[in-house]
């Protein structure tokens, strides 16, 4: 009976070994979920056994032929937010039924064309912890350090997917997670004799590059929308005027003058019709749609909790912090290691914290190193996005395109299911920049369709 026993589990120890997938991270299913052909896995990496930190992961197979499709990093902004809790309200495979105590499949996550990696992080993010307290402070440096250790021991864990086609994607503040990771894998490539991380390009919806001008630039967007007047425009354009495109110093705060202060405070008020600064505020997300009216307690009392205005689902989003909050789905994901009792949230646990100075940095310098390693970036942005207009965005663009003297070589409308898709803006090869009509600050969430459109074609397949 011994014999058997250990004869059984050599030989399952060898099956695992030729699969080349860590079996002790598979999730045979998480609760409420539909039947599917494709394997999810999720669990820890350890980034440092001595400080104890730990960024946690989830992983899905490809829909169809997962062995012959790229793989897809995903890395969710805030910074704080849960990438892998992004995954059920945006590109992942499944989203959480109304009464978020079951899932469904979501019929546009782009497993139909990628292997998906989905990386808490930074540390403080949903699962990802460490037992030294310090960590808890992160910075755009050591976010970069966490994720470039984490995925070569990633690739040790899943060795089939070291020589495959690699593309990292993520939204809002990822403008700064994707871009300083794409370098830190293209600088290794440079003096590694061995792995080689073959990145083959970045998309990036409604991403934070450079974020006291996106500030300035959602006064803008209000007056081009007639939510505030040309004078109250024109008093925040002299008032607020220490920064421009062509000086913007990452290294040095900007401390707006008093009159500034008051007029960018009086402008979301004017523009949404209230009087409370943070009604004003939430409706930056989406200056279209209402927010969804339910809440958590609605989901604890069996409620279903759905508000679906102008064709997206705003309630979406807060259903992953009631399911991920359950403790079946928390054992199925492998996901509370530590075994403590604080609540899973979305966004911003208690103890995050993070370099406000970081926030501020100069994007365009890391996307210009990418470039001009021949790597391509997309970027797609909701235009009724309030946080990070489009109009901002695309001055950045062309400030980066006149700097490595590239040439805009398409401006014009793009459709998708014979329908307005949006606006599209294509520099040289190798950038291209796509607002989406009718999208949020989560173009994912909002405009899935479009969303795994661009992906697909303009991504993956390199349309023009």
């Amino acid at each position: 009976m011994e014999r058997g026993v250990i004869f059984l589990c050599f030989l399952l120890f060898a099956l695992d070994a030729v699969d080349g997938f860590p079996m002790n991270d598979l999730i045979s299913k998480l609760p409420g979920q539909p039947d599917v052909s494709f394997r999810q896995f999720a669990g820890h990496i350890d980034v440092d056994e001595k400080a104890g930190r730990s960024l946690f992961y989830y992983f899905v197979e490809a829909e169809k032929d997962p062995m012959n499709q790229p793989l897809t990093i995903w890395l969710t902004g805030g910074p704080g937010c849960s990438s892998v809790g992004d995954a059920f309200a945006s590109v992942g495979p499944f989203i959480t039924t109304n009464n978020a105590r079951g899932l469904q499949r979501n019929l546009l996550s782009w497993n139909k064309v990628s292997n998906l990696l989905f990386i808490d992080s930074p540390i403080g993010s949903g699962w990802s912890y460490s037992n030294t307290s310090s960590d808890y402070t992160n910075g755009d440096d050591s976010t970069n350090k966490n994720l470039f250790t984490f995925m070569l021991k990633w690739y040790e864990k899943y060795p089939d997917f070291k020589s495959r086609d690699l593309y990292l994607a993520g939204s809002s503040f990822a403008g700064h997670f994707v871009p300083n990771f794409a370098n830190s894998l293209l600088d290794y490539n440079k003096q590694s004799k061995g792995l080689k991380f073959n990145v083959k390009g970045l998309a990036l919806g409604n991403p934070m590059l450079r974020r006291k001008l996106d500030i300035l630039a959602r006064f803008d967007f209000f007056f081009s929308r007639g939510m505030i007047n040309s004078e109250l425009h024109q008093q925040i354009v002299k008032e607020c005027n220490a920064i421009d495109e062509n000086n913007y110093f990452a290294n040095i705060a900007v401390d707006w003058s008093a009159p500034c202060t008051q007029l960018m405070s009086k402008a979301p008020l004017v523009a949404f019709k209230t009087d409370d600064p943070r009604a004003a505020e939430g409706k930056l997300f989406d200056v279209l749609r209402d927010h969804c009216d339910g809440n958590l307690e609605d989901l604890k009392s069996g409620k279903e909790v759905t508000m679906v205005s102008y064709e997206v689902e705003m309630c979406l989003p807060l259903r992953p912090d009631f399911y991920f909050n359950q403790p079946e789905v928390q054992k199925a994901f492998h996901g509370n290691r530590t075994n403590l009792s604080y609540a899973w949230s979305g966004c911003f646990s208690d103890n995050f914290k993070y370099n406000e100075s970081d926030k501020d940095l100069d994007m365009l310098p890391a996307l210009k190193m990418i470039l001009q390693q021949s790597v391509p970036i997309t970027i797609f942005s909701g235009d009724q996005d309030g946080i990070i207009p489009t109009m901002g965005t695309l001055n950045h663009l062309n400030k980066l395109a006149e700097e490595l003297n590239i040439k805009l070589i398409k401006d014009e409308a793009w459709k998708h299911e014979n329908k307005d898709g949006g606006w599209k803006y294509i520099f040289g090869d190798l950038l291209t920049y796509m607002t989406v009509k009718g999208a949020n600050h989560h173009a994912t969430f909002s405009r899935p369709s479009e969303a795994l459109f661009i992906f697909t074609n303009f991504t993956i397949n390199r349309m023009h």
